[in-house]
Formats: C-alpha cells, sequence, structure tokens
C-alpha cells in the first residue's frame, strides 16, 4: 500500500466520524453506530499502519539523536506517518468519548491536557506492541518522550499528594 493512499484513506475516516452530528445530533442509532465505527476504524488504520510502516526504507527516516542532521534531512511524508496516524487516533477517540459521556466545554478544556498525555503515551505503547522501532516515528517520537515525561511527573506528585494526606 502506498503511503499516500493510507493517509487518503483516513480523511474519510474522520469526515463519516463528524458528518452525523450535522446531520442529526446525537440520536441513539448514530451513537451506536459511533461507538461501533470508531473502534474499527482505529483498528483498521493501525493494522494498514504497520503494513506501510514496513515498507518505508531506513534510509528516508529522521535520526533519533542527531538534531543537526535532522536539520539537513529532507521534510517527507514518512517523518509524519505516525504523527498524522495519531492525530486521527485522537480525534477519534475524543468523540467516541463524547458519546460515552458527553461532557461540558469547561469540563473538556480542563481534562484536555490529561487526555492529551494518556492518549500520546498509549498509542507509543501500542506502536512499540506492534514492533513498529522508535526509529519509524519520525516527529511523533518528540511528543512521545514529553508525554511521558509529564505523565510520571503527574504520577509521582499524584503519589505525594495522596501520602501526605493518608
Amino acid at each position: 500500500m502506498n503511503l499516500r493512499v493510507y493517509v487518503a484513506l483516513l480523511v474519510p475516516s474522520m469526515l463519516t466520524t463528524i458528518l452525523p452530528d450535522v446531520l442529526e445530533p446525537l440520536s441513539p442509532g448514530i451513537a451506536f453506530l459511533k461507538v461501533v465505527w470508531i473502534p474499527a476504524s482505529l483498528y483498521i488504520s493501525f493494522r494498514l499502519l504497520c503494513r506501510v510502516i514496513k515498507q518505508i526504507p531506513m534510509e528516508q527516516l529522521l535520526p533519533l539523536s542527531d538534531p543537526g542532521l535532522e536539520r539537513r534531512t529532507p521534510e517527507r511524508l514518512e517523518h509524519y506517518i505516525i504523527l498524522i496516524t495519531y492525530c486521527h487516533a485522537w480525534l477519534l477517540l475524543g468523540r467516541l468519548l463524547d458519546v460515552i459521556h458527553p461532557v461540558g466545554f469547561l469540563q473538556v478544556a480542563v481534562m484536555m491536557a490529561y487526555y492529551t498525555s494518556v492518549t500520546t503515551v498509549a498509542f507509543g505503547k501500542c506502536l512499540l506492541i506492534a514492533g513498529i522501532d522508535q526509529s519509524y516515528w519520525g516527529h511523533f517520537f518528540n511528543l512521545y518522550i514529553l508525554n511521558e515525561l509529564l505523565l510520571r511527573i503527574f504520577m509521582r506528585v499524584s503519589a505525594k499528594f495522596i501520602t501526605l494526606f493518608s
């Protein structure tokens, strides 16, 4: 499968998730279809990603450790493929959570940073479980490292806070 074809398949997946809300706001039938469609769409896109990643030659990837070399490397779609797939998963999971438990805007704004960190780290762990090496992650690797660090800090501060009151 071609890389551009894979990216082109992600767009209709997102549109079919958003379009029913425009046509008919959250009827029980639409909600049921979303609960079935979103996980199936995420599974299919992840399986296709695993197939596409194996076709990318190593010399087209971003280096992980040499920032100077990264600046001299021409930008390619391969550098963004994991990041594009993550954004697809992030948007669809947000839609799924909205169907399962609708909340107000203020609650969403407060939880957005935590939701982003958890989904980033979970997506990275899924990539590792699927056998996709970190050298293929491109620009997603930096986002993953940052969010993993933020989650670890949050967990340690939470643990200290809990032990303070127990």
